[in-house]
């Protein structure tokens, strides 16, 4: 509940007033509460305001901004969360690209300054009308920190408000800290008077971007130790899978500014470095993002660039099928408590149970029609996937193997085929189910083990027993052949090959002498093939080139 001073038309007014300040229609409804995250803990450490773009809300902390003494600074907090909203970034997509750049230029950086950034933006906007309120915000926050000591990326960042707005120093600062920055930090506050005087003079916001990652660097400490607080600060909304692929593409916008950012010696402090693999892109902006410890955003990510790729090397684009999805009703069973209650058939459990309909009723599951193969003579196509050490983590770094087996996988289920993929290494083979869409397939595909290779030919006999009509590729190394010369394995291969409408032996080998020489009892079947490319960097264009000759009429 908001404290009683903030009443229903104050907030009102202070509403109107504040979108009033920027001239713009938004989309935002007004502001309400905030329903504190953590309602045990100290609420000093809870957000002071910030929009929840999923449902286009504001929420205050109301108890907050009166425990700091700033419960008259309430419309510039409003005009604060706007001027986010309506201007800086006013786009995700924008936040992302400054958030890519940004890691180029302090690799390993552990929270992104582009908050702090856009709340410069923003305040010198709000603080032509209302910089006292501003300023009131800024010394009630420290108040509520206590004794906890400012860091010099604070100080420094309060010493340009002091020189924007025209107050004397130390009026935002901790007085007691002036002296000890300027002697661990010389020309502090001259540095911040010119960051004033520069910054917003800039044309352009890229300019602007670059200009306060140099001046900002010299007060990070460690980059990959960074944590701040700021009072307004982490109230803009975390870019979504598409923000981010969009922003990883435009590395080309940056290059002519970077290199004026050189000329103008913003950047001495900063290596120059080559735009980095764009894997490594993926790796540096995901590595401290809070919630994504299970990677899915990296993983969709990565699986994004392999489609790049492979669109690369499949110049022709069928459409490709859609996901089955379930709708087909499965033999009815009798419902039981704790079933889900969705499942229940009503109708049928009417026309069947009659009066006894509400105390036994029917369930039915819902299962996919899976389509059926467009295009006639179209095989099922079962890929095996080394992935042992010798090849790289595909996640980190562009592994060649699995872009093959994304080739043929994305050739295949274009041709309206299922496919199945076997990942393996030295041990727990993965296999997926029957696949029916690109995506799907793509995410398993880029799966990972790691060690040793230990081809698993158990599973081949068993799955060319399964399906015998099969086009089976395994997409290995000399490893391989390694495996091939154990004992029983040549038997199992032969045999697999005479279950299977094809099997091939995709290899990556310097030369084939040897190979033909291992495998020369199963060359002698009429269902195998060996391919060998020799150099990995061919593997994509060569798995285009199979898929072309195993698929295509």
């Amino acid at each position: 509940m908001s404290p009683s001073r903030f009443t229903p038309e104050h907030i009102e007014q202070c509403w109107r007033q504040a979108l009033a300040l920027w001239d713009v229609q938004v989309r935002l409804s007004p502001p309400e509460p905030h329903v504190p995250f953590h309602p045990d803990a100290d609420h000093a450490n809870e957000p002071l305001a910030y929009i929840d773009l999923a449902r286009r809300q504001v929420f205050v902390h109301f108890e907050l901004l009166q425990s700091m003494g700033a419960a008259d600074s309430l419309l510039a907090v409003l005009a604060h969360e706007i001027g986010h909203h309506a201007r800086f970034p006013h786009t995700l997509g924008w936040d992302a690209e400054l958030r890519v750049v940004e890691q180029r230029l302090l690799p390993g950086l552990k929270q992104s300054l582009t908050n702090l950034f856009y709340d410069l933006q923003v305040n010198e906007v709000v603080g032509r009308t209302h910089a006292e309120d501003l300023c009131r915000v800024y010394r009630g926050f420290q108040r509520t920190r206590g004794d906890e000591p400012t860091s010099p990326l604070f100080f420094f960042y309060l010493a340009i408000y002091e020189e924007l707005w025209g107050r004397a120093p130390g009026d935002l600062v901790p007085p007691a800290a002036m002296a000890p920055m300027e002697e661990q930090f010389p020309g502090l506050r001259a540095e911040a008077r010119m960051f004033a005087q520069t910054f917003y003079a800039l044309p352009n916001p890229r300019l602007q971007f670059l200009y306060f990652c140099a001046a900002f660097i010299r007060y990070l400490g460690k980059p990959d130790e960074l944590s701040y607080v700021l009072p307004l600060g982490d109230d803009v909304s975390q870019p979504d899978v598409d923000d981010w692929d969009a922003a990883l593409q435009s590395g080309g916008r940056w290059e002519d500014v970077l290199d004026e950012a050189r000329e103008r010696g913003w950047l001495d402090a900063v290596p120059a470095t080559e735009e980095p693999d764009l894997l490594d892109q993926i790796r540096r902006i995901t590595h401290h993002l809070p919630g994504t410890g299970d990677g899915k955003l990296r993983r969709a990510l990565v699986a994004r660039h392999y489609r790049r790729l492979v669109d690369q090397h499949l110049v022709k684009l069928p459409s490709a099928p859609s996901r089955p999805e379930p709708y087909l009703r499965t033999t009815p069973e009798a419902w039981e408590h704790g079933d889900d209650p969705s499942a229940i058939d009503w109708t049928l459990t009417v026309l069947t149970q009659g009066h006894l309909a509400a105390v036994s009723p029917l369930r039915r599951e819902l299962e996919a029609d899976v389509p059926p193969p467009s295009e006639l003579g179209v095989p099922s196509v079962e890929l095996y996937l080394d992935t042992s050490g010798s090849m790289p983590n595909p996640a980190q770094q562009l592994n060649s193997m699995t872009l093959a087996a994304q080739v043929l996988s994305a050739s295949a289920l274009r041709k309206k085929a299922k496919v199945r993929g076997i990942i393996y290494s030295h041990h727990a083979p993965v296999v997926s189910p029957w696949m029916y869409d690109e995506e799907r397939a793509r995410d398993f595909l880029l799966g990972y083990i790691g060690g040793g290779t230990q081809y698993p030919f158990d599973i081949l006999s068993a799955l060319s027993e399964e399906e015998p009509d099969a086009l089976r590729v395994i997409i290995s190394d000399s490893d391989f052949l390694a495996n091939v010369a154990e004992k029983g394995a040549m038997e199992a291969l032969v045999r697999s090959t005479r279950r299977s409408r094809l099997l091939v032996a995709f290899l990556a080998l310097g030369e084939d002498l040897r190979a033909r020489q291992v495998l020369g009892p199963v060359l002698k079947e009429r269902n195998f093939r060996l391919v060998v490319v020799k150099w990995l960097s061919d593997f994509g264009q060569a798995a285009a080139a199979l898929s072309q000759a195993l698929l295509e009429k």
